[in-house]
């Protein structure tokens, strides 16, 4: 959802041979979001669609690093804490998406955001 991710994500959708090949669903906080009902439900339904309409193979978790919904950088002690955040509330949205379809694989991705001078640099880390 973040405008400062936005040439990094074409880069990216392009470099995974995705570009114009793929259902895009954005939401402030996204594997945040699946901790809550509402948010949860509404993400749920876009991959249901997702999967019924388009019959998509695959899910593209992204949660990005000093995200508003998580309070931004500032909300965290340190780099290494605002990550395993990261990475722990998308491990558990992938439990969650694998647990209703376990024919889906889902990818979870880093978006790391670094604001260096009046310059924003955004780079992508892939989670195993």
């Amino acid at each position: 959802m973040d405008f400062r991710l936005g040439p990094a994500l074409d880069r990216f959708l392009e470099a995974q041979d995705l570009g114009g090949d793929c259902d895009v669903v954005s939401l402030a906080g996204a594997a945040k979001g699946f901790t809550d009902d509402e948010s949860r439900d509404l993400l749920m339904k876009q991959i249901d669609i997702s999967k019924r309409l388009h019959g998509i193979e695959e899910v593209y978790l992204m949660s990005h690093t000093d995200c508003g919904a998580y309070g931004g950088k500032k909300a965290f002690a340190d780099d290494a804490a605002e990550h395993a955040r990261l990475v722990s509330d998308m491990r558990q949205a992938a439990e969650l998406i694998v647990g209703k379809w376990p024919e889906l694989q889902v990818r979870l991705w880093i978006p790391h955001i670094d604001e260096v001078g009046h310059e924003t640099k955004v780079w992508i880390e892939k989670i195993d």
